[in-house]
């Protein structure tokens, strides 16, 4: 068995392309064989109805409750990079951006 998941394959439409997403455009032989000679779909990782991140959705992927073990996104990212965390310890997860107006 064989599990491939593709997080954040969807992607957002751009007026560039004519409103299509960067996967319509794609040229994408090898994920077309895969999707045509395996079992895909769509799925609710927690429960019908409720969206949640990869964070979440990974969890509960692998067996896990997130309602029950999930930590914040900070947690996932600490251990992720090495660093053990011990009770009591707090991490936070930021983005950096920069906003350059001439573009």
């Amino acid at each position: 068995v064989i599990f491939v998941l593709i997080d954040g394959i969807g992607d957002v439409s751009l007026s560039a392309l004519s409103h299509d997403t960067p996967l319509q455009r794609a040229s994408t032989p090898r994920m077309d064989a895969l999707a045509k000679e395996g079992a895909n779909g769509l799925m609710d990782p927690v429960r019908p109805g409720l969206a949640c991140g990869s964070d979440t959705a990974h969890l509960s992927l692998f067996g896990l409750d997130p309602r029950l073990y999930y930590r914040g996104r900070g947690a996932f990212e600490s251990l992720g990079a090495g660093l053990a965390m011990q009770p009591g310890d707090v991490a936070f997860k930021s983005n950096f951006a920069h906003w350059d107006p001439a573009t």
